[in-house]
């Protein structure tokens, strides 16, 4: 059995420290447990599009897993693919290179048991940029080489929300057009686990007979109903045989910050908005006010 710790939009920050009480219980949680390797699938940072300081904290705080870590980029890393919910963070050369220089490269493969898993940088897809062209020339190769092991895709963004059709246009998941190009690429393999963050919640479905799994986030509560819990927990995957058996944690002392309340309901449109509030130190608290629920 291989187990693989899934840690998901953990929103680490030098400056605004509200998540990082929860980092420190999800990473301790994620050592105990002793995994072949702790996939940390995005959003790392807060405002790490136009942050050396935050990415390099971010990347900083990674080396505190004891496992080797499977790290994938999200929006608040290297910025959205276009259109984008922030046309002020677009992902670009200069925001892929913070990336490279402080965590390192943004695609991964990883063999777990006779899993082979494959990470991509989910912002790329419909970026126009020369390293979307290099990924899915990497993509291509990967898929052959796994041959006919089960593929495990791992990304920040969904495919989709609730079918592979849909034709709107959304920052929860990838474009139309950039969905389609994906999946005809991917259609012939032998993909049966898609993982995802990004929504901040957990859902766990089949769909034409592939997994279709967001992980739930580290940091705080979305608060937006897409179907999923969005109670703040970690996962871990066991992979055996061609079987992967997923479970929710939910460690103590784990808090599902409500966004809402943290950003002044409506009064900072993003968290780099607000007043610095750097890092508690170990064992402080938030106050109840900017907790939904504990869990």
């Amino acid at each position: 059995m291989t187990r693989i710790v899934v840690l998901s939009d953990i929103h680490l920050s030098p400056t605004h420290g509200f998540f990082w009480d929860n980092w420190r219980i999800a990473r301790d949680f994620a050592n105990a447990a002793r995994p072949d390797a702790i996939l940390v699938n995005g959003d790392l940072a807060i405002n790490g599009p136009d942050s050396d300081d935050e990415m390099k904290f971010a990347a900083d705080a990674l080396r505190g897993l004891r496992a080797p870590a499977l790290a994938l980029p999200g929006n608040h890393d290297v910025g959205d693919e276009p259109p984008g919910q922030d046309a002020h963070q677009i992902i670009n050369e200069e925001r892929l290179a913070r990336w490279d220089r402080h965590v390192g490269r943004d695609r991964w493969a990883h063999t777990a048991g006779d899993w082979r898993l494959l990470g991509v940088n989910a912002q790329l897809f419909g970026s126009g940029l020369a390293r979307e062209t290099e990924q899915n020339r990497w993509l291509d190769d990967q898929l052959r080489i796994a041959a006919d092991r089960p593929i495990a895709l791992v990304l920040h963004k969904p495919l989709f929300l609730e079918s592979a059709d849909e034709t709107g246009e959304s920052s929860a998941c990838l474009t139309p057009a950039a969905r389609a190009q994906l999946m005809s690429r991917i259609k012939d393999a032998n993909i049966r686990l898609v993982l995802s963050g990004h929504l901040h919640q957990h859902r766990d479905r089949m769909i034409d007979g592939v997994r279709y799994l967001w992980a739930p986030a580290t940091a705080f509560s979305a608060g937006h109903e897409l179907g999923g819990d969005q109670t703040c927990a970690l996962m871990t995957l066991d992979f055996e045989g061609d079987n992967v058996d997923v479970r929710v944690e939910r460690p103590a002392g784990l808090v599902s910050h409500d966004l809402r309340a943290i950003k002044g309901h409506g009064r900072y449109q993003f968290l780099r908005d607000m007043p610095a509030s750097p890092p508690p130190s170990e064992g402080i608290r938030w106050p109840a006010e900017f907790a939904s629920f504990s869990a």
